[in-house]
Formats: structure tokens, sequence, C-alpha cells
């Protein structure tokens, strides 16, 4: 996987979308040694598609939520659900549920972009070749195309078949049927974050760490598996710790 740095050139951001897609190890590359800053185009595509996602869902995400909160009144004593009532439908308002999603899309994303990289710097810095932090960050966003794609098909999705997916990942094969249940089944969290846009990130990272950190092959495995379950950890672990609690 070795890149010659002397023959890469800047090119458009539409062409690294592309080679990203087609030629990772050019674009990766590319990315990180040349145009560090060309970090802003995945870095707003992993902002904007799952808020027009969201935008253009929200009346299912309304009933769907309402759905939910109907399920959940009807799971607590009597005496507490005229308590509860009023803040759930204020929750499912369509402005405060996208204001609420949005919000969290944006810390999740600055969380997760953080910890991967010191995962990747560290990592590298160890085991490979240290690197500029500017063509890491740069060439780590560039491996969240996939997620920012995610919703675009979900989006189609929905579009045309006029409902949510219900069940991501491979949450179909552990569901209860019971989406509330389901949410606080750890197993189900770990399946919901498990799909082939996962997969395909996960490449671009084993990728990243052959050509940006100059890693041997059994180094970039050994560590895409590491990274790949400290991200799921991060999922997993707090609807872990509610239920050993008992707060789940």
């Amino acid at each position: 996987m070795s890149v010659t740095e002397a023959t890469l050139k800047p090119v458009n951001f539409l062409v690294n979308f592309w080679d990203i897609v087609t030629d990772p190890v050019t674009a990766l590359a590319r990315v990180s040694f040349v145009q560090p800053r060309s970090w802003w185009f995945p870095a707003l595509l992993s902002f904007l598609t799952p808020l027009l996602y969201l935008a253009l869902t929200i009346d299912m995400h309304v009933a769907q939520a309402r759905k939910q909160m109907a399920l959940a009144l009807s799971q607590i004593p009597q005496d507490q659900i005229e308590a509860a009532r009023p803040m759930m439908e204020k929750m499912t308002q369509p402005g405060v549920l996208f204001g609420t999603a949005a919000g969290s899309l944006v810390a999740g994303l600055l969380i997760a972009w953080g910890l991967s990289m010191l995962i990747l710097y560290f990592s590298i810095a160890l085991l490979g070749t240290p690197v500029k932090a500017s063509g890491l960050w740069a060439a780590l966003l560039w491996t969240w195309i996939p997620f920012a794609l995610r919703p675009l098909v979900q989006l189609a999705w929905s579009l045309h078949s006029g409902a949510l997916i219900t069940y991501t990942g491979l949450t179909y094969f552990i569901a209860s049927g019971n989406p509330i249940n389901d949410q606080r089944n750890p197993l189900f969290v770990a399946a919901s974050q498990i799909d082939l846009f996962a997969l395909w990130h996960l490449i671009l990272i084993y990728i990243l760490l052959r050509v940006v950190g100059k890693l041997g092959r059994g180094g970039a495995v050994a560590l895409t598996i590491l990274y790949a379950l400290i991200l799921l950890g991060v999922h997993v672990l707090p609807v872990a710790a509610s239920r050993l609690t008992g707060m789940g």
C-alpha cells in the first residue's frame, strides 16, 4: 500500500470524494500529506446528511416517538402518568425533537472524532511512523464518508416505503419487539452499530493505518480491531452500566 508522496497533487474535493470510494489508498494519502485542509468537506457532509434525513422524515420520527411515549406511559404507575405526560408530550413536538436530535448529533460527532483521533494518533506514534496531527485529522474525517452517506440511503428507504427503518444493523436478529426494552439491552445497542457502512469505515481505518501511519499488515489489523472495540464500547458501556446499577 505504498504511495509516493511526490506524485500526489492537490485535487478538487469532489475528486477526493470519488477517490475515497474507488481508490481510498491514494485518497487518504493525498488528504493527509498534500491536502490536510480538505477535512472541511467530510465534516460538513457528516453534519448535513443526518440533519437532512431528520428534517425530511420528522413526521415519521414524531409518530414513532409518540408511540414509544404511549408505551412508556403504560409501564409506569397510574399516579405518575399525569405528572410525566406533559413533559413527554413536549419532547415529542417536531421542533423540540429536531433540536434535541441535532444537538445530540453535533455532540456525538465531536466526541467520536476526538476519541478516534486520540486512539489513532497515539497508536501510530507508538507503533508506526509519527504523522502530523493535521494530516491525520483530515484522513480520519475522510474515513467518516460511509457514515455521512448512510443517512442518504436511510432517507431513500424511508421516502420510498413511507416508514422508518425499524431495525438497523443486526438488531433484527435479537429484537424483542418492545423498543423500550430493546434500547436497554446492551446486545441490541451493540448490534445496531454493525452494518455495511461501519465495515466500510473500518476498512478505511485499516488503510489509513497502513498508508498514513505506515504500519505493517498485522499491526494495522490489530489496531483496527482495537479501535472498533473501543468505539463499540463507548455505545454499549453506558447501557450495560445502567442495567447493572438498576437504573435501566
